[in-house]
């Protein structure tokens, strides 16, 4: 096909991402590729036919609330009508050219991210597969350096199902069925070359404040027996040599796993922090023979000197307390153009300008299409000084019953591609797993939260089966990476912390804030508040999440009634019925629909009832700076380990006139060989003050305006008596003496002198 008039397929080597040491090197081979839908078999590239979409993106046509389409499909006119939706395989191809240079090394296709089975061809000729979440295809045997080949790549969008299958049995039938959300290649795509002998296949370097100690852990490959090797890891700033740090001789007797492991002690001047980003080294690592040759020399990888622990109850950063205030961060789940490195840098910068110092992943589960690939995003996390809980499996998307399972069902390979993708990013200090899977009726009592009882109220380990397997899984990733810190996602007391979603309604303002008094007393585990929203949009509502037996949530259909001005009044009087033409449009369309229907969804309504936008918003978010601000100062001064606010998108609106139409990114076609995506536009979009428009674009209500005011590291305000802070006594007789007290909290990591 004819592509329009300023688009073009550029498959230039000189105008490619390379990066090379003397042993090694790859090339970045993003673009716009050639594309087409595809059946089931892969047996024949095709010779005609072609269209064209990027690489690295996910096919559009699937799209949500939240993920949006945001680059265009080149469409053949043989297929010009096609239901992208439907698409479960496709082809890619593209002309590749081997470096001349490249003579006697490995070559391999690599993909940072895969939905879900890639079956690579070169020259026409099928040469190896790439499974989900992502790796490599050795092609070594079908290039030549110096020529070019054609790479073509068969992809399937499989379900887990179907990728576990595979990965137990490379016979196992390939269905192609079932439901994926992001599908192709949805992360960075190269040619690497590397060693075809002894070489160094990735490392991981450990750092510790408490030891003032640097490790390293190095995974080997095709190391000879009897043979003595060293490794060698050299360390800069700013390219100028920091220290330097060589192992002791070693052969393949003495590796464990085919890893080798050496270190020594360190106390650099400059530690990576969430105010101080920019103090980051960049490591290699060689591999050297007995005679100090190198035999391999890696790629540098960035890191940060920085040690994240637990101790009792509280986090600890780098020797001192560090309290967390978390949100889900969503780049990856919209679309292209916010999994950027600058739209992620500049989300993260937002979430941080009122207070957010820690992101989970809101993958809550690694299933085939579950997220864009992570790693601009990471980046942009080292570079502002973001900690982030990364994602891994979840324990309930595997089958356990055989007795092999740990080994077999694919969940350690799949955790094992998760801690790599975490790497040496020095943002990257904990794990999430098991995403609201292992809670309990009465994890949220504040009577038990303390990290001592477990599901059935009594002082002791969890009993339940899936809570015992939550911790096996737990297992596995500490065995991958006994570096960071593992939880259960809203799971109670499991494993190294308290975990829970705390939606409280309407529950007093005092009675929340007294909430976590026993925890602050008597706790002897961490407290994350995963999910923390009192009141929350939905409480405006008569529905808790029950009816007639069945449990659902906000999208549920159900007989709905909005209570807006009822809920209102305990705190803002006869001003919560003040109603609008429109809130009267959505009472009389409501009490229709009651006498007519039995069920119906919130978004029936005329007008939007929850959201940004909703009627009553107004006043809903002064309700809910009133909470924010007594219950903000009570949590930070019980020294809350971590709690969220999982509402605040709705905190913010648009300015009136705000442009919400069509954005077109310009598209350097000539350099889009390099690591990253690259939208072509934004024609729909979740409007959230992390996500879109610019920042000047978006008013601050009541309850932002809280969040500036009591969200931010410093806090100083006047507290009840000592012995409870919390207390609002106020009424005094002439001549009683009365005590309150000026609480001030330094979150900031620095000493702020007055």
């Amino acid at each position: 096909m004819i592509l329009p008039e300023g688009v073009k397929a550029v498959w230039d080597l000189g105008k490619a991402f390379r990066q090379a040491t003397p042993t090694r090197e790859r090339v970045c081979i993003n673009g716009l590729w050639r594309w087409q839908p595809a059946g089931e078999a892969a047996d024949r590239v095709p010779e005609g036919g072609w269209g064209y979409f990027k690489v690295p993106g996910s096919w559009p046509g699937i799209t949500s609330y939240i993920q949006k389409d945001t680059q265009t499909l080149f469409r053949h006119p043989s297929w010009q009508d096609l239901d992208a939706r439907s698409v479960t395989a496709a082809w890619y191809q593209r002309e590749i050219e081997i470096p001349a240079d490249w003579q006697g090394r490995r070559i391999t296709f690599s993909t940072e991210y895969l939905n879900s089975h890639a079956t690579v061809f070169v020259d026409g000729q099928k040469v190896g597969e790439v499974l989900f979440p992502g790796g490599e295809a050795d092609i070594t045997s079908a290039c030549r350096p110096g020529q070019k080949h054609v790479l073509s790549l068969h992809v399937k969008a499989l379900p887990l199902s179907d990728v576990v299958a595979i990965f137990s049995d490379t016979g196992a039938p390939r269905r192609g069925r079932g439901s994926v959300a992001r599908r192709g290649l949805c992360g960075d795509a190269f040619l690497v070359s590397s060693p075809a002998g002894p070489r160094i296949s990735s490392f991981r370097v450990s750092t510790s404040v408490r030891k003032w100690q640097i490790a390293f852990e190095a995974a080997l490959d095709n190391l000879q027996t009897d043979t003595t090797y060293r490794l060698r890891a050299r360390i800069s700033k700013d390219r100028a040599a920091v220290k330097e740090v060589l192992s002791d001789p070693f052969t393949t007797a003495d590796l464990s796993g085919g890893r080798f492991s050496f270190g020594e002690g360190w106390k650099p001047d400059r530690l990576w922090d969430v105010h101080t980003p920019q103090n980051a080294y960049d490591v290699q690592l060689a591999l050297l023979d007995a005679d100090g040759a190198e035999l391999d020399l890696s790629h540098p990888e960035r890191f940060g000197f920085r040690e994240f622990w637990i101790e009792g109850k509280d986090f600890y950063l780098n020797g001192s307390r560090f309290y967390s205030f978390v949100v889900p961060v969503d780049n990856a789940l919209f679309g292209t153009a916010w999994a950027t490195y600058d739209a992620a840098r500049e989300s993260l910068l937002r979430l941080k300008s009122w207070g957010v110092n820690t992101v989970y992943t809101h993958n809550y589960g690694c299933q085939p299409g579950s997220h864009l690939g992570y790693a601009e995003i990471l980046r942009a996390a080292d570079d502002v000084g973001m900690l982030v809980a990364f994602s891994q499996p979840h324990v309930g998307h595997y089958q356990w019953d055989a007795a092999d399972a740990a080994e077999t069902n694919g969940y350690a390979a799949h955790a094992a591609y998760y801690v790599r993708m975490a790497g040496n990013h020095p943002s990257v200090v904990m794990y999430s797993m098991n995403h609201n899977s292992l809670g309990y009726g009465g994890y949220s009592n504040p009577d038990l939260i303390d990290g001592l009882h477990n599901e059935v109220g009594e002082v002791g380990p969890r009993v339940h089966d899936g809570a015992k397997r939550g911790l096996l899984v737990q297992s596995i990733v500490e065995g991958l990476d006994p570096t960071r810190v593992v939880y259960h996602h809203s799971s109670g007391t499991l494993g190294t912390m308290h975990t829970i979603n705390l939606y409280l309604n309407f529950t007093p303002i005092q009675e929340v804030s007294d909430w976590f008094e026993h925890w602050s007393s008597e706790g002897v585990k961490p407290l994350l508040l995963c999910e923390y929203d009192t009141p929350y949009d939905l409480d405006w509502t008569m529905y808790r999440g029950w009816y007639k037996g069945e449990r659902s949530f906000g999208s549920a259909p159900v007989p709905w009634e909005f209570c807006v001005g009822e809920w209102n009044a305990q705190f803002l009087g006869d001003q919560a019925f003040q109603l609008t033409e429109k809130d009267k449009a959505n009472l009389r369309w409501e009490a229709e629909q009651w006498r007519t229907k039995d069920v119906w969804y919130r978004w029936d309504y005329p007008y939007p009832p929850v959201g940004v936008s909703s009627l009553g918003h107004a006043d809903k978010n002064q309700v809910r700076s009133m909470y924010i601000t007594d219950n903000w100062h009570a949590f930070r001064t019980w020294g809350v380990s971590a709690f969220s606010e999982f509402g605040y998108g709705h905190f913010w609106s648009l300015r009136d006139g705000a442009d919400e139409g069509r954005k077109d990114f310009a598209v350097d076609w000539d350099g889009l060989q390099r690591p990253g995506f690259s939208p072509d536009y934004i024609a729909q979009a979740y409007r959230r003050m992390d996500m879109t428009n610019d920042p000047g674009d978006w008013v601050a209500g009541r309850a932002a305006l809280a969040l500036y005011r009591n969200n931010m590291p410093l806090l100083a305000y006047i507290a009840g008596k000592p012995e409870r802070f919390t207390s609002k006594d106020h009424n005094f007789l002439p001549g009683e003496t009365f005590r309150k007290q000026l609480i001030i909290i330094n979150n900031s990591r620095e000493t702020v002198e007055a």
